[in-house]
Protein backbone atom coordinates (compact mmCIF):
# COMPACT_ATOMS: atom_id res chain seq x y z
CA UNK A 1 0.00 0.00 0.00
CA UNK A 2 2.69 2.27 1.01
CA UNK A 3 4.51 1.46 -2.55
CA UNK A 4 0.68 2.29 -4.42
CA UNK A 5 0.25 5.53 -2.50
CA UNK A 6 4.13 6.55 -3.28
CA UNK A 7 3.33 5.96 -6.68
CA UNK A 8 -0.31 6.85 -7.34
CA UNK A 9 -0.25 10.52 -8.21
CA UNK A 10 -4.38 10.23 -7.38
CA UNK A 11 -5.17 10.69 -3.86
CA UNK A 12 -8.82 10.29 -3.98
CA UNK A 13 -8.39 6.33 -4.19
CA UNK A 14 -9.58 4.07 -1.39
CA UNK A 15 -6.74 1.12 -0.39
CA UNK A 16 -9.03 -1.44 -1.91
CA UNK A 17 -9.55 0.90 -5.50
CA UNK A 18 -5.73 0.93 -5.61
CA UNK A 19 -5.47 -3.09 -5.46
CA UNK A 20 -7.99 -3.10 -7.89
CA UNK A 21 -6.21 -0.84 -10.61
CA UNK A 22 -2.62 -2.94 -9.82
CA UNK A 23 -3.24 -6.91 -9.47
CA UNK A 24 -0.07 -7.40 -10.79
CA UNK A 25 1.39 -5.92 -7.22
CA UNK A 26 -1.47 -7.35 -5.28
CA UNK A 27 -0.28 -10.92 -7.01
CA UNK A 28 3.84 -10.21 -6.62
CA UNK A 29 3.01 -9.88 -2.66
CA UNK A 30 1.14 -12.54 -1.79
CA UNK A 31 3.54 -14.38 -3.83
CA UNK A 32 6.78 -12.94 -1.76
CA UNK A 33 4.79 -13.57 1.60
CA UNK A 34 3.84 -16.98 1.02
CA UNK A 35 7.32 -17.64 0.22
CA UNK A 36 8.15 -15.70 3.16
CA UNK A 37 6.26 -18.23 5.62
CA UNK A 38 7.65 -20.76 3.84
CA UNK A 39 11.34 -19.57 4.98
CA UNK A 40 10.06 -18.60 8.12
CA UNK A 41 9.48 -22.61 9.00
CA UNK A 42 12.42 -23.69 7.48
CA UNK A 43 14.48 -21.44 9.37
CA UNK A 44 12.67 -22.07 12.46
CA UNK A 45 13.30 -25.90 11.58
CA UNK A 46 17.07 -25.38 11.46
CA UNK A 47 17.65 -23.55 14.37
CA UNK A 48 15.30 -26.03 16.18
CA UNK A 49 17.38 -29.14 14.38
CA UNK A 50 20.94 -27.19 15.42
CA UNK A 51 20.02 -26.55 19.01
CA UNK A 52 18.48 -29.99 19.65
CA UNK A 53 22.26 -31.67 17.62
CA UNK A 54 24.23 -28.51 19.44
CA UNK A 55 25.52 -27.87 15.98
CA UNK A 56 27.30 -24.70 16.82
CA UNK A 57 30.25 -22.40 16.52
CA UNK A 58 33.19 -23.17 18.41
CA UNK A 59 32.26 -21.46 21.75
CA UNK A 60 29.44 -23.14 21.74
CA UNK A 61 27.10 -20.38 20.51
CA UNK A 62 24.52 -20.62 17.66
CA UNK A 63 25.73 -16.57 17.23
CA UNK A 64 29.07 -16.68 15.31
CA UNK A 65 29.76 -12.51 15.42
CA UNK A 66 33.13 -12.58 17.59
CA UNK A 67 34.98 -10.24 19.57
CA UNK A 68 36.63 -8.09 16.64
CA UNK A 69 40.04 -5.92 17.06
CA UNK A 70 38.43 -2.35 17.63
CA UNK A 71 35.96 -1.04 20.13
CA UNK A 72 33.25 1.35 20.85
CA UNK A 73 35.96 4.20 21.12
CA UNK A 74 36.36 3.72 17.23
CA UNK A 75 33.08 3.52 16.69
CA UNK A 76 32.55 7.18 18.12
CA UNK A 77 35.81 8.05 16.19
CA UNK A 78 34.36 6.82 12.97
CA UNK A 79 30.96 8.84 13.71
CA UNK A 80 32.99 12.26 14.11
CA UNK A 81 35.19 11.96 10.91
CA UNK A 82 32.41 10.50 8.94
CA UNK A 83 30.24 13.73 9.96
CA UNK A 84 33.17 15.84 8.95
CA UNK A 85 33.58 14.49 5.83
CA UNK A 86 29.66 14.47 4.90
CA UNK A 87 29.84 17.90 5.94
CA UNK A 88 32.72 19.28 4.39
CA UNK A 89 31.93 17.10 1.01
CA UNK A 90 27.86 18.36 0.63
CA UNK A 91 29.13 21.55 1.75
CA UNK A 92 31.41 21.92 -0.68
CA UNK A 93 29.63 21.15 -3.59
CA UNK A 94 26.02 23.09 -2.53
CA UNK A 95 28.33 25.92 -2.48
CA UNK A 96 29.59 25.45 -5.88
CA UNK A 97 26.39 25.08 -7.39
CA UNK A 98 25.00 28.13 -5.46
CA UNK A 99 27.61 30.04 -7.37
CA UNK A 100 27.43 28.44 -10.84
CA UNK A 101 23.96 29.45 -10.23
CA UNK A 102 22.81 25.89 -11.01
CA UNK A 103 18.66 25.36 -10.07
CA UNK A 104 17.31 22.54 -7.68
CA UNK A 105 16.17 20.55 -11.07
CA UNK A 106 19.82 20.76 -12.46
CA UNK A 107 21.93 20.50 -9.13
CA UNK A 108 19.93 17.16 -8.30
CA UNK A 109 21.53 14.55 -10.38
CA UNK A 110 24.96 16.07 -9.35
CA UNK A 111 24.01 15.70 -5.53
CA UNK A 112 23.08 12.55 -5.33
CA UNK A 113 26.42 11.56 -7.47
CA UNK A 114 28.28 13.38 -4.44
CA UNK A 115 25.76 11.32 -2.01
CA UNK A 116 27.29 7.82 -4.04
CA UNK A 117 31.11 8.94 -4.21
CA UNK A 118 30.92 9.96 -0.35
CA UNK A 119 29.75 6.33 0.43
CA UNK A 120 32.64 5.49 -1.59
CA UNK A 121 35.10 7.47 -0.18
CA UNK A 122 34.16 6.39 3.25
CA UNK A 123 34.04 2.99 2.53
CA UNK A 124 37.75 3.08 1.28
CA UNK A 125 38.33 5.19 4.66
CA UNK A 126 37.57 2.11 6.34
CA UNK A 127 39.57 -0.18 4.53
CA UNK A 128 42.73 2.05 5.64
CA UNK A 129 41.45 1.93 8.91
CA UNK A 130 41.73 -1.81 8.96
CA UNK A 131 45.23 -1.87 7.10
CA UNK A 132 46.97 0.19 9.62
CA UNK A 133 45.51 -1.80 12.32
CA UNK A 134 46.97 -4.77 10.68
CA UNK A 135 43.40 -6.55 10.36
CA UNK A 136 42.53 -8.03 7.27
CA UNK A 137 38.70 -6.06 6.64
CA UNK A 138 37.70 -9.25 4.35
CA UNK A 139 37.88 -11.71 7.16
CA UNK A 140 36.81 -9.35 9.71
CA UNK A 141 33.32 -8.73 7.97
CA UNK A 142 32.83 -12.91 7.31
CA UNK A 143 33.47 -12.10 3.61
CA UNK A 144 36.04 -15.23 4.14
CA UNK A 145 34.12 -17.63 6.52
CA UNK A 146 31.62 -18.92 4.06
CA UNK A 147 31.32 -19.48 0.62
CA UNK A 148 30.14 -16.30 -1.40
CA UNK A 149 27.38 -18.20 -2.86
CA UNK A 150 26.06 -19.80 0.06
CA UNK A 151 26.18 -16.29 2.56
CA UNK A 152 24.49 -15.23 -0.88
CA UNK A 153 21.70 -17.65 -1.23
CA UNK A 154 21.22 -17.64 2.96
CA UNK A 155 20.75 -13.36 2.12
CA UNK A 156 17.97 -14.72 0.13
CA UNK A 157 16.02 -16.93 2.76
CA UNK A 158 16.33 -14.05 5.45
CA UNK A 159 14.76 -11.59 3.09
CA UNK A 160 11.88 -13.75 2.23
CA UNK A 161 11.27 -14.75 6.00
CA UNK A 162 11.80 -10.76 6.98
CA UNK A 163 8.61 -10.34 4.81
CA UNK A 164 5.92 -11.74 6.74
CA UNK A 165 6.80 -10.15 10.23
CA UNK A 166 7.95 -6.74 8.24
CA UNK A 167 4.43 -6.79 6.75
CA UNK A 168 2.74 -7.35 10.34
CA UNK A 169 5.10 -3.92 11.71
CA UNK A 170 4.08 -1.92 8.83
CA UNK A 171 0.20 -2.39 9.37
CA UNK A 172 1.13 -1.38 13.31
CA UNK A 173 3.47 1.46 12.52
CA UNK A 174 0.50 2.46 9.95
CA UNK A 175 -2.47 2.44 12.76
CA UNK A 176 -0.26 3.80 15.48
CA UNK A 177 0.55 6.68 12.97
CA UNK A 178 -3.21 7.29 12.26
CA UNK A 179 -3.97 7.14 15.96
CA UNK A 180 -1.42 10.13 16.29
CA UNK A 181 -2.17 12.10 13.73
CA UNK A 182 0.95 11.02 12.13
CA UNK A 183 0.64 11.94 8.08
CA UNK A 184 1.70 8.49 6.54
CA UNK A 185 3.93 9.89 4.22
CA UNK A 186 6.76 8.52 1.51
CA UNK A 187 10.05 8.45 2.24
CA UNK A 188 11.71 11.49 -0.04
CA UNK A 189 14.25 9.49 -2.27
CA UNK A 190 10.32 7.06 -2.60
CA UNK A 191 8.71 10.16 -3.51
CA UNK A 192 11.61 11.55 -6.01
CA UNK A 193 11.82 8.19 -7.19
CA UNK A 194 8.16 8.32 -8.38
CA UNK A 195 7.46 11.88 -9.67
CA UNK A 196 10.89 12.50 -10.99
CA UNK A 197 11.19 13.12 -15.15
CA UNK A 198 14.48 12.44 -15.60
CA UNK A 199 15.86 9.12 -16.56
CA UNK A 200 19.29 10.29 -14.88
CA UNK A 201 17.51 11.09 -11.67
CA UNK A 202 16.04 7.43 -11.63
CA UNK A 203 18.68 5.47 -12.73
CA UNK A 204 21.10 7.32 -10.34
CA UNK A 205 18.70 6.12 -7.59
CA UNK A 206 17.75 2.82 -8.76
CA UNK A 207 21.70 2.10 -8.66
CA UNK A 208 22.22 4.09 -5.22
CA UNK A 209 19.13 2.00 -3.82
CA UNK A 210 20.52 -1.63 -5.15
CA UNK A 211 24.01 -1.35 -4.67
CA UNK A 212 25.86 1.53 -3.27
CA UNK A 213 23.34 1.83 0.08
CA UNK A 214 23.13 -1.93 0.94
CA UNK A 215 26.68 -2.47 1.00
CA UNK A 216 27.61 0.67 2.90
CA UNK A 217 25.14 0.79 5.30
CA UNK A 218 25.51 -3.17 5.98
CA UNK A 219 29.33 -2.08 6.33
CA UNK A 220 29.13 0.53 8.50
CA UNK A 221 25.95 -0.58 11.29
CA UNK A 222 26.40 -4.04 10.90
CA UNK A 223 30.25 -4.92 10.02
CA UNK A 224 31.83 -2.39 12.18
CA UNK A 225 29.25 -0.47 14.49
CA UNK A 226 27.43 -3.93 15.76
CA UNK A 227 30.85 -6.06 16.31
CA UNK A 228 32.22 -3.07 18.72
CA UNK A 229 28.80 -2.69 20.68
CA UNK A 230 28.37 -6.45 21.02
CA UNK A 231 31.26 -6.23 22.70
CA UNK A 232 30.19 -3.79 25.55
CA UNK A 233 26.60 -4.43 26.14
CA UNK A 234 25.97 -7.98 24.74
CA UNK A 235 24.15 -8.81 21.51
CA UNK A 236 20.61 -7.98 22.22
CA UNK A 237 21.54 -4.40 23.14
CA UNK A 238 23.94 -3.88 20.98
CA UNK A 239 21.30 -5.52 17.73
CA UNK A 240 18.91 -2.92 19.22
CA UNK A 241 20.89 0.36 19.38
CA UNK A 242 22.21 -0.42 16.20
CA UNK A 243 18.57 -1.48 14.53
CA UNK A 244 17.18 2.05 16.12
CA UNK A 245 20.17 4.20 14.73
CA UNK A 246 19.58 2.88 11.23
CA UNK A 247 15.94 3.13 11.77
CA UNK A 248 16.74 6.75 12.81
CA UNK A 249 19.26 7.65 10.17
CA UNK A 250 16.16 7.67 7.77
CA UNK A 251 14.72 10.68 9.52
CA UNK A 252 11.32 9.54 8.37
CA UNK A 253 8.51 9.20 10.83
CA UNK A 254 6.21 6.76 9.66
CA UNK A 255 8.76 4.23 8.66
CA UNK A 256 10.57 4.30 11.90
CA UNK A 257 8.78 0.78 12.92
CA UNK A 258 9.40 -1.40 10.10
CA UNK A 259 12.79 0.12 9.52
CA UNK A 260 13.60 -1.28 12.53
CA UNK A 261 12.36 -4.40 12.34
CA UNK A 262 14.39 -4.88 9.54
CA UNK A 263 17.40 -3.84 10.33
CA UNK A 264 17.00 -6.24 13.13
CA UNK A 265 16.30 -9.04 10.71
CA UNK A 266 19.46 -7.81 9.18
CA UNK A 267 21.09 -7.78 12.45
CA UNK A 268 20.39 -11.62 13.02
CA UNK A 269 21.14 -12.73 8.99
CA UNK A 270 24.73 -11.69 10.33
CA UNK A 271 25.02 -13.41 13.57
CA UNK A 272 23.51 -16.54 12.50
CA UNK A 273 25.83 -16.83 9.28
CA UNK A 274 28.60 -15.08 10.19
CA UNK A 275 29.42 -13.00 6.94
CA UNK A 276 28.48 -9.96 5.97
CA UNK A 277 27.20 -10.83 2.16
CA UNK A 278 24.02 -12.63 3.81
CA UNK A 279 22.48 -8.68 4.86
CA UNK A 280 24.18 -6.93 1.97
CA UNK A 281 21.76 -9.38 -0.10
CA UNK A 282 19.06 -9.19 2.22
CA UNK A 283 19.01 -5.32 2.03
CA UNK A 284 19.69 -5.01 -1.79
CA UNK A 285 16.85 -7.64 -2.63
CA UNK A 286 14.64 -5.53 -0.19
CA UNK A 287 15.69 -2.42 -1.75
CA UNK A 288 14.96 -3.92 -5.28
CA UNK A 289 11.55 -5.38 -4.62
CA UNK A 290 10.47 -1.93 -3.28
CA UNK A 291 11.92 -0.08 -6.23
CA UNK A 292 11.00 -2.99 -9.08
CA UNK A 293 7.40 -2.68 -7.70
CA UNK A 294 7.21 1.36 -7.58
CA UNK A 295 8.55 1.67 -11.04
CA UNK A 296 6.16 -0.47 -12.08
CA UNK A 297 3.25 1.22 -10.58
CA UNK A 298 4.78 4.50 -11.63
CA UNK A 299 4.77 3.22 -15.38
CA UNK A 300 1.44 2.14 -15.30
CA UNK A 301 -0.32 5.00 -13.81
Amino acid sequence: MAILATAVVSGDLSDAEMLGRYPAVVTAGAVLLSLGLICDLYLLFRLSRRMATRESTANGSLLKIEAKPWGANDVLFAIGALLLVWMAGEGTVLLVLKLAHVDEVSALPWLLLVEMFLRVVILFGFVEFFRRRGVDWRQAVGLQCKPPLRAIASGGIFFLAILPPLAAVFAASAALCRAFGIEDTAQPIADLLATSNSSVVVGLIVAFAIAVAPVFEEFVFRGFAYPALKQRWGTWRALTLVSAAFAAIHLHVPSLGPLFALAGGLGLSYEFTGSLLAPITMHALFNATNVGMLLYVRSHS
